[in-house]
């Protein structure tokens, strides 16, 4: 067996290595910032949507990299999968939790604003205890009234985490069971779909580089994200190419062109004062609650995506890289 040249040690080795480091690093992200919304009991300005893509594409890589034994994507984005599993059972938790406390303020207030619900409320000083017992009573009808009634819950998020779900275990069917597909189809299939997954999620980056067209201002653009996803993505472009592998080299490689824009259009558009100062306030209160990135959405390990900082705006920022 010939030495492997420096080259090959390179972009064979090395490059997927610090792509595997930085992917898992991106998504691991948003876990500080959702144990900070756990105990706050409120996701606030986090987007749990792209978690449950999240998911999926890694997903896809997992497989992927099983089938084709390769080491750096299955440990790219097996980690991944694990942590995007626990975001999104915190994402559905927080939702419920919101919504459930969102329609006992709205029946509390429709329930007193309602002449006949509202509570007798003895004066000051008034020792009635009859008065008093049936202000009793009535609160307590009041309180019952809300908190036993059943309303139902959306489930738009537990959806997204569902088909994805179903989407795998389908196509872990088929490549199970049916003979009539060789190997070669299989690996086609799974990095056809993964990619397809990896696809949607451009369009977060793509909406970023529009605003900062239109405003001209380059406010919108998380900068650690960016850097974070444009070098993941680069590292995960060459290991595709090299290997030849371009289920892996041209969603990432896309990636790592639209972290290049970002770039040029962040030393084009310098942020006005105005919104430096806002966003350094943001940036502030982010590093407090938890060390932020995301809507980033990252997504396969090479798949560097934003999946959620703790703002909108840092969600919006980051761009899908495929995974490898």
């Amino acid at each position: 067996m010939a030495p492997l040249s420096a080259k090959e040690i390179i972009l064979e080795y090395v490059c997927p290595c610090f792509g595997m480091i930085l992917g898992n690093f991106m998504f691991a992200a948003p876990v500080q910032d959702l144990k900070a919304a756990i105990v706050k009991g409120d996701l606030g300005s986090l987007n749990p949507t792209p978690w449950g893509f999240m998911m999926g594409n890694c997903m896809g890589w997992v497989l992927y990299g099983t089938l084709l034994k390769n080491m750096w994507v299955f440990f790219g984005n097996a980690p991944g999968l694990l942590i995007s599993i626990w975001l999104n059972l915190g994402a559905v938790k927080l939702l419920y939790q919101g919504h459930h406390v969102k329609e006992m303020r709205e029946s509390t207030v429709a329930f007193l604003d309602k002449k006949e619900q509202q509570p007798r409320i003895p004066a000051a000083g008034d020792e009635d205890n009859e008065t008093a017992t049936n202000s009793t009573e009535d609160w307590a009808t009041i309180i019952y009234n809300v908190t036993s009634q059943a309303t139902p819950a959306p489930a738009r998020h537990e959806a997204i985490v569902m088909f994805m779900s179903t989407l795998w275990v389908i196509l872990g069917t088929i490549l199970a069971f049916v003979d009539a597909m060789d190997f070669d189809a299989k690996v086609f299939m799974v990095g056809i779909v993964t990619n397809c997954i990896v696809f949607f999620f451009y369009g977060a980056p793509l909406s970023t580089i529009f605003t900062v067209l239109k405003e001209r201002d380059s406010v919108s653009i998380h900068i650690p994200t960016m850097i974070l996803n444009t070098a993941n993505a680069s590292f995960w472009c060459a290991y595709g190419l090299a290997i030849s592998d371009y289920f892996i080299g041209v969603p990432n490689g896309l990636g790592a062109i639209f972290g290049g824009i970002q770039i040029f259009l962040y030393m084009t558009f310098p942020r006005s004062s105005s919104s430096s100062s806002s966003s350094g306030g943001a940036k502030d209160a982010t590093e407090r609650g938890s060390g932020a990135t995301q809507e980033t959405q990252q997504v396969g390990n090479g798949s560097s995506t934003q999946i959620n900082s703790a703002t909108t705006r840092d969600a919006e920022n980051g761009f899908v890289v495929a995974s490898a």
